[in-house]
């Protein structure tokens, strides 16, 4: 039998204390909430028509992270430490 208060998975609710009360969400919580996200908002769905449509018609990445990870490691041939350091 189902809870007055149950909501379909996905709608967690944030709770504090030893009674578990309610609390308000934070900023962060509700952007990233399920139930924070439109699932058919239309900008949504043209932007992916037109990356399907581009990817279908044989259009490449233009993605620029490899090309500047290039020119950094070029960069720092010369440096102390010219090896790159993983971020922690």
């Amino acid at each position: 039998m189902k809870h007055p208060d149950d909501k379909p998975q996905g709608d967690t609710l944030p709770v504090q204390g030893d009674k578990q009360q309610r609390s308000l969400r934070t900023p962060n919580e509700r952007d990233e909430s399920a139930d924070g996200q439109a699932s058919t908002e239309p900008s949504q769905q043209r932007i992916g028509q037109v990356a399907h449509d581009s990817v279908e018609s044989g259009q490449v990445d233009t993605d620029k992270g490899p090309v500047l990870d290039a020119t950094y490691d070029k960069v720092r041939e010369g440096a102390s430490q010219p090896v790159k350091q993983k971020r922690r």
